[in-house]
């Protein structure tokens, strides 16, 4: 098996992902759907290619851990996220392909006041939300780019593993990768404090610890970007509050409150032509009243808040599908697909007449 070939196909296809498993084709998702090409990839396959990409130390923790990320860049210069696993069948691996150039964020489909947020804010926590590959490593690295080509800064950023190499323009930039600069998340964060960034990235926030260091980031005067693997702002709160006993939530809540500056929550839908996929989100802006709710653990009322929101600068996700399918960008059967609150979508449905 010629992976390089693969890899090759991939991007002439633009694939977003590469799945191989032996006994099975080799499968990829294009615009967010599976679809299966060649012949049946074998175990010797797979091992010949992990073989080639990884050095000695990742095999031997790859077979001590039963699973590894990793980066692998193809013979073309392409980058791919990587993932080893045993399941089943043995030995898998999953490709994220990476693109080489870091989009616009002007071109992501935000609205403007988001980038200001981010380009403007000095102190707090950010989080970019969604499942996984939805586009929030694509959010963030757009983001911080455009953030370092405004002024003069030092942005500190902590993956596993890098994806984007990001341009410095005329910041700092400095991109540490899990494992090989750095043996976790905490000990970064940890080295953060004495690193002077005046932004830090953290790649995701997998646990407690990792949570609890970042918390404490944004409360020292550090502006912080993250991401979580959840699908909406409520969400978002309930599980880093799940995170930690109730003993320790009051804290937690605190901190949440008086930190927290933005929550972006995002979906990528399939467009209506079936050629690509399109930008949906949801954004929290922390006022006043989120941050009593938080205190006061009524998170459950942050939905209301968002949608009673007057300055426009709150956005519900079926108020960004809504405009979505006006603007002829996806389809009106699409949306109700993806909707979080199918009676909400047709109340809107009902208000703009579509």
């Amino acid at each position: 098996m010629d992976f390089e070939k693969v890899i090759e196909y991939a991007l002439q296809k633009a694939v977003s992902d590469i799945h191989l498993t032996p006994t099975k084709p080799v499968f990829l998702r294009r615009n967010g759907e599976i679809e299966s090409v060649g012949a049946a990839v074998t175990q010797i396959d797979i091992k010949k290619i992990l073989e080639t990409v990884l050095t000695v130390k990742q095999l031997e923790k790859l077979e001590s851990d039963r699973q590894l990320d990793f980066l692998y860049e193809s013979q073309t210069g392409h980058r791919l996220r990587g993932n080893a696993f045993y399941c089943n069948e043995g030995l898998a691996l999953a490709f994220r392909v990476i693109n080489n150039k870091v989009p616009k964020f002007e071109d992501l489909g935000f609205p403007k006041f988001v980038m200001d947020e981010i380009q403007n804010a000095k102190t707090g926590l950010i989080l970019v939300v969604g499942p996984t590959g939805q586009g929030k490593s694509t959010t963030l690295a757009s983001a911080i780019e455009k953030r370092a080509g405004v002024k003069p800064q030092h942005i500190l950023m902590i993956e596993d593993p890098i994806e984007f190499v990001i341009n410095a323009n005329q910041s700092i930039i400095q991109q540490r990768e899990i494992g090989r600069d750095v043996s976790s998340y905490s000990d970064a964060l940890h080295g953060a404090m004495r690193e002077d960034p005046d932004v830090l990235m953290v790649g995701e926030l997998r646990d407690k610890r990792t949570i609890a260091e970042t918390l404490t980031m944004a409360e020292t005067g550090h502006l912080v970007l993250a991401t979580l693997h959840t699908s909406s702002a409520v969400q978002t709160l309930t599980r880093i509050l799940d995170s930690f006993s109730p003993e320790q939530q009051p804290q937690i809540k605190s901190q949440l409150s008086g930190s927290l500056s933005m929550i972006i929550s995002q979906r990528l839908i399939p467009d209506k032509d079936g050629t690509g996929r399109v930008l949906a989100f949801e954004i929290l802006k922390m006022n006043y009243a989120i941050a009593n709710y938080i205190r006061q653990d009524k998170i459950y009322q942050i939905p209301n808040a968002i949608q009673s929101d007057s300055t426009g600068q709150m956005i519900q996700f079926e108020q960004s599908l809504v405009g979505l399918v006006l603007s002829g960008k996806i389809s009106k059967d699409k949306a109700v697909e993806y909707a979080q609150d199918k009676n909400q979508l047709m109340s809107l449905f009902e208000l703009n007449e579509v």
